[in-house]
Order: structure tokens, then sequence, then C-alpha cells
């Protein structure tokens, strides 16, 4: 596993640091990472799937993206119900938490599912290395930015589950080791070039539902008037990905 992987760990814990002490102030970076993962699903996971999986592989990778995106969708429909920008929103003041409806463990399966995802994510890390250093590249820096946002989804979550912070930075610290060992269980799986094309297909879904359906959202729906310049921005991001995959040949 390239020590590269070790960085989500960093970036997750980073971004729970901030919706600790930032919350609401973070739009022009979900913007950024949005353009970043969607990017780097179009220009780089999609084609080296059908790469990897054949010359007649349109239909089966098209398939795999939107399973992908369908499945994140549904599962980030229940998740964040309760995100770190919608959890205050209203007419609470920014710096205190809603009450929790409930602490038993349902109202924990939110940040808990986070962390399965993050998992994933590490997963996605080792796959996109494993087809090729130069995928394995952008993969990590679109995991880098979406970590950080589940980072701060996990503390505000876990706020609202338990009313404190301390359980929030116990979750914090769960999450932010998921990556590492998903990566690290990718070493453990030995799959065929098909199957990792589809892999690598499910995972661009993952991430277009990432970044256009959850990020950029997220990132305009404070202030809309602030959308044009926020979805600029995300063309940035988009713009970095395509330049690092350039760079990495």
């Amino acid at each position: 596993m390239p020590l590269v992987a070790l960085l989500p760990f960093f970036s997750t814990l980073a971004g729970g640091i901030a919706a600790l002490r930032l919350r609401h102030r973070l739009h022009a970076f979900m913007a950024l990472a949005a353009g970043v993962v969607v990017a780097t699903a179009v220009v780089d996971l999609l084609p080296e799937a059908h790469e990897l999986v054949g010359p007649d592989s349109a239909l089966q990778v098209g398939a795999g993206a939107l399973i992908g995106f369908i499945a994140f969708s549904l599962i980030e429909a229940f998740i964040h119900q309760t995100s770190f920008e919608h959890a205050n929103h209203g007419s609470r003041p920014a710096e205190i938490p809603a009450p929790a409806t409930t602490r038993t463990f349902l109202a924990l399966l939110p940040p808990l599912s986070l962390i399965l995802h993050s998992t994933l994510d590490g997963l996605a890390i080792g796959f996109g290395f494993q087809a090729g250093s130069a995928v394995g590249l952008v993969v990590l820096l679109a995991v880098l930015a979406h970590d950080f946002a589940d980072g701060m989804n996990v503390v505000t979550l876990a706020i609202e589950a338990a009313r404190g912070e301390r359980l929030a930075v116990g979750l914090l610290i769960l999450d932010a080791l998921a990556p590492p060992a998903g990566a690290a269980l990718s070493l453990l799986v030995s799959i065929s070039p098909a199957a990792l094309g589809l892999l690598l297909a499910w995972f661009a879904g993952v991430f277009l539902a990432v970044g256009a359906g959850h990020l950029l959202p997220e990132a305009q729906h404070r202030d809309p008037r602030r959308g044009p310049a926020l979805v600029a921005l995300s063309g940035v991001g988009a713009a970095i990905v395509v330049l690092v995959r350039a760079i990495a040949g």
C-alpha cells in the first residue's frame, strides 16, 4: 500500500476539527471538492474502467456507474438527513446544536454508516493504485477532498445523536482510520482486470453522486446568491484534476 494512502486520515481529522470550530464557513472548499470528485469520475475512472473491462464494455461500465450513483444516493438520503450544513438550519443559532431526538443506537447509525463509507473510500484508493499509479493519484486527490467533508459530517451527526463532543471526537478518529484500513484491505483482495474495471465504474458513479448530488448543492444552499461563483469554483477543482492527470501521464 503506498504511504500516500495514509493522507485521508489527516484529511478526515481536519474536516472534523473544522466542523467543531468553523461550521458554516466552508462552502468554498465544498464547491472546490465537488469539481474534484466529479472530474475524477468523468476524466479518469470511467475511461480507465472501459479500458480494463474491454473494447465492447460501454454498457457494462455505464451500468456499473449508474448502480454506484443510485446506491450512494439512497444511502446518502438516509445518512445526511441531518448533515453539518442542515443540523442548525432554521431559527437556531449556528453555535448551538439542535437537540437530538433520540440517544438510541439508531441515532448513531448515520455516523457509523459514514465510517463504513470511508472504508470504501480507502478501497477505492487501493484499487485505483492497482489499476495504475496515475489512476491511484487522481482517486487519492478526490478522496482527500471527499473525506474532509465526511469528517465534518461525522462530527455533526455524532453531536446530534449524543448532544456532546466526546463521542463525536471518538467517531471522528474511527472515521479517519477507516480509509487507510480500506486501502490495506485492498491488498488482500485479488481480482481480475474486468472486475477491477467494473469496480472503478461503480466508484465513478459514487463520485458523481458525491460531487453533483451532495457537495455542490450543500455549498450553495445556505446562500443561493453565491451559487454562480461556487459553481465556477467547482470548475477550478475539475481543472486541477485534469492537470494532475496530465502530469501523471
